[in-house]
């Protein structure tokens, strides 16, 4: 397309009148830009600055008088002429249209002849007006009325699909509450066995035996992970976060065998900094989501040989915490997304780790509930920085 080639956008649904303008005015020299509706329409009307835009009146959804009145506020159309070409040829319609922000009226069936010199004539500054006589004030009021109309059903369109939404939302809940007993229960009497076998509890196993133990182990620890995750994920939108002296290291003691363990068995190396801490209040519970999530995000992504560090530093206004990796990390366009549910970096190595993308989502929830802050250091295949900051005083408080 040259640079003086001048575009023509036609708004219009009908594949056949389509191709009939973009034909008699493509023949002209005009590129012609089709949109099948008005939302489309004023979307390619920002990106593509025609030089006319002409508009089919009966086009569903967003009509061609709404789509039109939309255009007009568009500033980098003014002075852009907008022509309804439509079948209705009462004046009422050519008046409506003229009041809506139209700069001209043209009738079906398209005149293959005629219609390169009228749009040249719009080009050129032609612009209808309304007849004589016309009620103007009449027809705009009679036109806002009908936008108020429109507005007014769509507003009881959205309040009866939002009531929807909230009585599907209580059903999942519902769901949900029964889904974490029916499998938390069994999934606590299969770990629980598992356990007692591994231990050697329920008599000798043989090598092949205690491999299998082992696998079984890891698998089960990993459901019930995932099964947390999304349990604790729902309850976090209706639960209270109840505040009160914490000792942190009874919340890391089982951590920190838990992830020890794990690291060693995919090849990692896993260190612990931390002094005497002093209790700090907080929510049990989401304190030990938080860190868990932390470390099975930091583990997830080092590949085998490297290594992961967990950092407490205890001051009297707050405690720092630090999950240290060097693993495959985060490219600069991925870390303002990573804390949204369910959303996981698109890269190989991060598609082939099982996991729902619930468990920063929970670390950011948790956080923001205490009153902390959450804060992420990342380079490509340098490895991450996770720090989180929660402040030493701090009230109970209903997240949702």
């Amino acid at each position: 397309m040259s640079e003086s080639q001048q575009k023509i956008l036609y708004i219009e649904d009908n594949p056949d009148n389509q191709r009939l303008v973009q034909r008699v005015l493509g023949a002209r020299g005009y590129l012609v830009l089709i949109a099948e509706d008005g939302p489309r329409g004023v979307s390619m009307a920002r990106e593509s600055l025609p030089t006319l835009v002409l508009v089919d009146l009966n086009i569903p959804g967003l009509d061609g008088y709404e789509t039109t009145t939309r255009l007009r506020s568009l500033p980098h159309l003014d002075g852009v002429p907008i022509i309804a070409l439509t079948a209705d040829g009462t004046p009422e319609s050519r008046e409506r249209a003229l009041v809506a922000g139209c700069d001209g009226y043209l009738i079906k069936p398209i005149d293959a002849r005629q219609l390169p010199l009228q749009v040249s004539e719009f080009i050129g500054g032609r612009r209808d007006k309304v007849a004589t006589g016309t009620d103007e004030v009449g027809l705009l009021r009679a036109y806002n009325q009908k936008l108020v109309e429109r507005l007014e059903q769509r507003v009881r369109e959205l309040s009866a699909a939002n009531a929807e939404l909230q009585e599907l939302d209580q059903l999942k809940s519902q769901f949900l509450a029964t889904l974490s007993h029916e499998l938390r229960t069994p999934l606590t009497s299969l770990l629980g066995y598992i356990e007692l076998f591994d231990r050697g509890m329920l008599g000798e196993l043989s090598t092949p035996q205690n491999e299998a133990i082992k696998v079984m182990r890891r698998s089960g620890d990993t459901l019930s992970l995932q099964l947390n995750n999304l349990l604790y994920f729902q309850e976090l939108r209706t639960r209270s976060f109840h505040l009160r002296a914490v000792h942190p290291q009874d919340v890391l003691r089982q951590i920190i065998a838990t992830f020890k363990e794990r690291a060693a068995e995919v090849g990692l190396r896993f260190d612990v900094v931390a002094t005497e801490i002093a209790p700090i209040q907080a929510d049990p519970s989401g304190m030990d989501q938080l860190l868990r999530s932390l470390l099975d995000n930091a583990i997830k992504f080092t590949p085998q040989g490297g290594h992961v560090r967990l950092v407490l530093h205890d001051e009297p206004s707050r405690l720092i915490m630090r999950v240290e990796d060097n693993g495959i990390g985060i490219a600069p366009e991925y870390l303002e997304k990573i804390f949204l549910p369910f959303y996981q970096v698109n890269s190989s190595l991060a598609r082939n780790q099982p996991g729902s993308g619930l468990g920063l989502a929970i670390v950011r929830h948790v956080v923001d509930a205490h009153g902390g802050q959450v804060t992420v250091r990342s380079a490509a295949n340098k490895g991450s920085v996770f720090t989180v900051v929660l402040p030493r005083s701090s009230a109970s408080r209903m997240f949702s």
